[in-house]
């Protein structure tokens, strides 16, 4: 366990929302972009094995410009053989708790998969629900999407609550190869304004 301070540079996004293809003004344009849902990091590479992650927002994303305290540890309650976890939490100057990153990785994988391909997916969802109103982004790793290859997106809204005093969709996607294989699944839920439920895409 360990505390790490970390400061959000407004390059540092731009780049990684370029490397996933966005071109969501909120990354590329913003004076004080917000990360995207990928963005911080989850216990690090585990490039190489099946990879799960989880990003929580509790509230609007962090933005360049945050001064952040980055407290990582082992999840508890889970064995150490067969599996590796991580928790980071991340806290603003006044100590409030603004994002948590989880991850684990699969000893036994012997594909190598990429976090390209999430980050991918995070840029389909953020460019159809937004991307300073991600609340949470669950992803599974299914298999590798090589260099140059072409992934489709797709997505459905699952639910529709409140939580939080906030109106909240909950949205499930999926994106596949050029053969149609499925290279990544993820679990998104965002903040809407209004009545009306998103359309599918």
């Amino acid at each position: 366990m360990g505390n790490v301070a970390v400061v959000l540079d407004t390059d540092a996004i731009r780049l990684f929302a370029q490397a996933a293809r966005s071109d969501n003004p909120a990354y590329r344009l913003a004076d004080r972009p917000v990360v995207p849902p990928t963005f911080l990091p989850a216990g690090g590479s585990m490039a190489g094995e099946r990879v799960e992650t989880d990003h929580r927002f509790f509230g609007p994303p962090p933005r360049a410009g945050d001064q952040l305290t980055a407290i990582r540890a082992g999840a508890p309650g889970r064995p150490a053989v067969g599996g590796a976890e991580t928790l980071t939490r991340y806290f603003d100057r006044t100590g409030g708790l603004v994002a948590e990153s989880w991850a684990a990785a699969e000893a036994f994988a012997v594909e190598e998969v990429s976090p390209q391909a999430a980050a991918l997916l995070a840029t389909y969802a953020t460019d159809w629900l937004g991307a300073e109103t991600i609340r949470r982004f669950r992803t599974r790793s299914v298999r590798p999407l090589p260099p140059g290859d072409v992934m489709s997106c797709s997505g459905q809204v699952t639910q529709t609550y409140v939580q939080d005093g906030e109106a909240r969709v909950d949205v499930s996607l999926c994106g596949v190869d050029a053969a149609g294989t499925v290279v990544v699944r993820a679990w998104a839920t965002f903040a809407v304004t209004g009545d009306e439920t998103p359309d599918p895409r």
